[in-house]
């Protein structure tokens, strides 16, 4: 037999093999079509290793690797066919499209509402037309530093997001082709109603409206009838003439200002409207801004932009199932989400136990304790103690509040504090900022007073008599502390707001 020969008959198995090639390849697509349907993964590692053994045991004798390193290549191949195939046939996701994307409430927010598959998608400026044009999303928002460059891309625009020149939402329509709008509008608009107030005909001072947010603002606000004024600092308004709108009924921050973490700041002082009556900011990490603490202690309804960031998430979800998310869901996932990330501050007497319920607490809701007497003693190489007998309790006071400062810019805390913590007002807006603050109440006789040295000078019943009522003023609920620590941690835990799983 000649070498054309021998190689013909090559060719002739060769032939087979491909046609059988096709056939393994076209039902190794049948069973991810399956797999798909029941949830089964792609990979089944004992069942390949059977299959391996049993590829060993029929091989021609002699060619059993040979046999083992073709039929391990036949299943990687059919693995990734598998996978493309099932890709196909999985839902697409969701998510935040931007060029730098970091800590973000968006995902937790559309598992919420919708439960929906929600990712980050960061890519640079060259990367967004090949994004855009994959097929690797369903559906996406749009983040800073790219809403108005993808507009080109749109086949349509929302009539809100042709009026404001930017998308922050891309669906994918049923032909394929792809939607922009802006749900902004709808967040702050459900923002400023919040308050329930009749501002028809009144006006509005905008920190920041001329900027991208500040623009949005501007629109709403005409919308729905208000006179606005964009603050800024140069131009015709600035903070520093913005007592010529002391008429102003509402004021907006679309400044970073007061934004985790730099804060409590604020880019004014809102004394100067007088006639204030409503405020919206549109910062929501700190769950309580400066600007919104200036409004509760004048007694000013004020709403933060959280509400505004689960509102428009609402539409977005609307935008891309169909699915209308109602009112009650959208402040059910607002309130919820804000009693998660905020921190939980324990304040109380000297010896109320702060310390041990704290510890019991965060154990019960899967937090991390910080104990801020046991940072400063670290921190010290020294005891409380020690420190205010050797420089007195004015310098161990601001070490004291240097310590809360750096704690409670974190969120999702269990924090104690030392009793003394309400001895300096300027403590609580930097606990009451992002905090629900419980108090620990133990009656005087049964406090513990070892190694307190301010017990000890002052006397426990006038300690009590001056911070008793600060510490009830400060606090947003009072549970009782006479039992043990795992009681007290749980009656703590049953008074907190509902929050996130």
């Amino acid at each position: 037999m000649d070498l054309d020969e021998l190689r013909s008959q090559i060719d002739q198995v060769d032939g087979k093999i491909l046609d059988l090639f096709g056939m393994r390849m076209a039902l190794a697509k049948d069973v991810a079509r399956v797999k798909s349907q029941t949830g089964r993964a792609i990979f089944d590692p004992e069942r390949e290793q059977r299959k391996i053994d049993d590829v060993r045991r029929r091989a021609p004798h002699g060619l059993e690797d040979e046999a083992d390193e073709l039929f391990r290549l036949l299943m990687d191949l059919s693995k990734r066919s598998q996978e493309h195939v099932m890709a196909q046939n999985s839902p697409r996701p969701y998510g935040v499209l931007g060029r730098v994307l970091g800590h973000s409430y968006t995902p937790v927010i559309y598992r919420e509402l919708a439960g929906l598959d929600y990712r980050k998608f960061e890519r640079e400026p060259d990367e967004l037309e090949a994004f855009i044009r994959s097929d690797e999303w369903e559906g996406v928002n749009v983040t800073i530093p790219y809403k108005r460059d993808l507009v080109p891309y749109m086949d349509e625009l929302s009539d809100v997001a042709q009026r404001m020149g930017n998308i922050n939402t891309i669906t994918r329509l049923p032909d394929g082709r792809l939607r922009g709008d802006n749900t902004d509008y709808y967040g702050f608009k459900v923002l400023v109603e919040s308050l329930g107030l009749e501002l028809a005909g009144k006006k509005a001072v905008v920190f920041g409206g001329a900027g991208g947010a500040g623009s949005t603002a501007m629109m709403v606000l005409a919308d729905l009838g208000m006179e606005a004024v964009s603050i800024g600092r140069a131009g015709e308004n600035t903070y520093e003439n913005l007592d010529r709108h002391a008429d102003a009924a509402l004021a907006v921050n679309c400044t970073p200002v007061g934004m985790f973490p730099k804060c409590p700041a604020a880019p004014c002082s809102l004394d100067v409207l007088p006639q204030l009556e409503g405020l919206v900011d549109i910062v929501y990490n700190p769950a309580r801004t400066a600007l919104m603490m200036q409004a509760e202690a004048r007694g000013i309804p004020c709403a933060g932009g959280l509400l505004m960031l689960v509102a428009q998430a609402a539409q977005a979800v609307e935008r891309y199932t169909g699915e209308v998310i109602g009112m009650d869901r959208i402040l059910d996932v607002t309130a919820r989400l804000s009693a998660t990330e905020q921190n939980i501050v324990l304040i109380g007497m000297p010896g109320c136990g702060k310390t041990r319920v704290g510890e019991r607490l965060a154990a019960l809701l899967g937090r991390e304790h910080i104990d801020i007497d046991h940072v400063l003693e670290d921190e010290l190489q020294t005891t409380c103690a020690e420190y205010i007998y050797k420089h007195g309790e004015a310098a161990f006071r601001e070490r004291e509040t240097e310590a809360l400062r750096r704690m409670v810019a974190r969120s999702g805390l269990v924090i104690s504090c030392g009793g003394g913590v309400v001895t300096r007002a300027e403590n609580y807006p930097l606990i009451h900022q992002n905090g629900i603050i419980a108090m620990l109440d133990r009656p005087v006789n049964e406090l513990s007073k070892k190694n307190r040295p301010i017990t000890a000078r002052d006397g426990i019943e006038a300690l009590a008599q001056h911070r008793m009522p600060i510490y009830r003023e400060w606090a947003d609920l009072i549970v009782a502390s006479r039992d043990c620590a795992e009681n007290t941690a749980k009656a703590v835990r049953d008074a907190l707001p509902p929050m996130l799983p």
